[in-house]
């Protein structure tokens, strides 16, 4: 049964990611009033899509899906999608209910560094404020105040983030051909290592980062076209294992770190029985932050395997310093 769901969900996501018009056929089929957006709401539009894969072709007797059933079809459908349309899935529809962030400790440390800042306008004579609504980082930073005043403002914007998060994250969608981005309706995709304090996980559980220092060749530069549907050049590039072109009009920097986090993400949760194990993934710039079972053997096996391919990547446990 689920094999058959599997195949049917496979399907309907591999047309639903087609093009930013699909996107947002779907997108406006479902919340008609709002502005078509790529990045909020894509967690219950994909569970939407699930469910549809579930009625048609799962049990004849018709009801909701399970959590326990997700992971199934999620596990079946692996091998019928690329790896970047299906983590794009995976992190729309894998639960954060393990993991949670400090928000309190997160308020508390923005009102020290407050109190800290309007002293320093006092002790050392400091006139710009970090807290002003619409402050921004200063371009070059050439004095000890205007590093300080950066470091702040980049300190204020991670805890900020903290202090919303919900597990209710809905993550950015890209159709095929397009760059897919490190996006989420809660930003902590962009917490650095600064906010990992403020990370807590069940008793059971443990942080874990996968990190490297160097990108492989994830896709590979092939010429110069025009997108369908577009007007400007872009360079193009195939990435082994999808069956469809990239197209960048920055000239693909970017896709190299981004589908390289992807890969590396599709093949952890290929080494994982997620039916009975824990194995949260959220992908940053030059990271992979991972929320496993504490003695997590497979995550352990599968990096070694990974490491064959990628000899810089390195797993590191707990708090990030």
């Amino acid at each position: 049964m689920y094999t058959a769901v599997a195949a049917l969900f496979a399907q309907k996501i591999d047309a639903l990611f087609a093009s930013e018009q699909s996107l947002e056929q779907k997108f406006k089929s479902m919340y008609a009033g709002l502005p078509f957006d790529r990045t909020e709401h894509w967690s219950g539009i994909i569970w939407g899509v699930l469910r549809d894969a579930w009625n048609e072709a799962g049990p004849v007797v018709k009801s909701e899906p399970t959590g326990m059933d997700k992971l199934k079809i999620l596990k079946a459908a692996q091998d019928l999608l690329d790896y970047n349309l299906f983590t794009q899935v995976l992190l729309n529809l894998q639960g954060y209910t393990g993991m949670h962030y400090m928000t309190g400790d997160a308020k508390n440390e923005i009102a020290r560094l407050k109190t800290a800042w309007d002293s320093s306008k006092f002790t050392k004579g400091y006139t710009l404020d970090p807290f002003a609504p619409k402050a921004r980082m200063v371009k070059v930073a050439a004095t000890k105040e205007q590093q300080d005043f950066n470091a702040t403002i980049s300190t204020i914007r991670a805890l900020r983030i903290i202090e919303q998060f919900t597990p209710q994250i809905s993550f950015r969608v890209s159709p095929k051909g397009s760059t897919p981005a490190f996006a989420d309706s809660r930003n902590i995709s962009m917490i650095g290592m600064g906010g990992d304090k403020y990370l807590k996980t069940m008793p059971t559980l443990q942080t874990y980062y996968l990190v490297w220092d160097q990108v492989p060749m994830t896709a590979i530069f092939s010429g110069i076209a025009v997108p369908p549907g577009g007007q400007v050049p872009c360079s193009t590039f195939d990435a082994p294992g999808i069956p469809y072109k990239f197209y960048s009009k920055s000239g693909g920097e970017v896709i190299q770190e981004v589908l390289f986090a992807r890969k590396l993400m599709y093949e952890i949760f290929r080494d994982h029985d997620i039916t009975s194990e824990t194995c949260i993934m959220i992908p940053r710039m030059q990271s992979i932050l991972i929320v496993a079972d504490k003695k997590a053997e497979n995550l352990h096996k599968s990096v070694e395997r990974l490491r064959a391919w990628y000899p810089t990547i390195k797993l590191v446990e707990g708090v990030r310093a």
